[in-house]
């Protein structure tokens, strides 16, 4: 299921490898993440998203960590979700 991206929102990588466009960039920032990091963002074709990024969960949202989450948070300098971050209600 999924995985039908976009082909105008990748870019190649080499001659078997498609990415996000964006996300090969020094400072990555998927074309599809619409909203402003560290306050409200969601991946604008998420149905659509390919299986690296279906891959990738949450830190938390099912009870256990993730690196790779708390690797991509602290690269814009936002710290690590914590269980608590799921239990709190959000507000907009």
């Amino acid at each position: 299921m999924g995985g039908a991206v976009p082909s105008e929102l990748t870019e190649q990588i080499d001659p078997h490898r498609l990415a996000m466009r964006g996300t090969q960039a020094r400072q990555p920032h998927c074309v599809a993440l619409q909203g402003a990091v560290g306050e409200a963002v969601h991946c604008g074709i998420y149905t659509q998203r390919p299986s690296v990024c279906r891959e990738v969960i949450p830190a938390w949202e099912f009870g256990t960590p993730s690196a790779q989450c708390d690797k991509a948070r602290a690269a814009y300098g936002l710290a690590p979700l914590t269980l608590a971050d799921w239990a709190e209600p959000r507000t907009a």
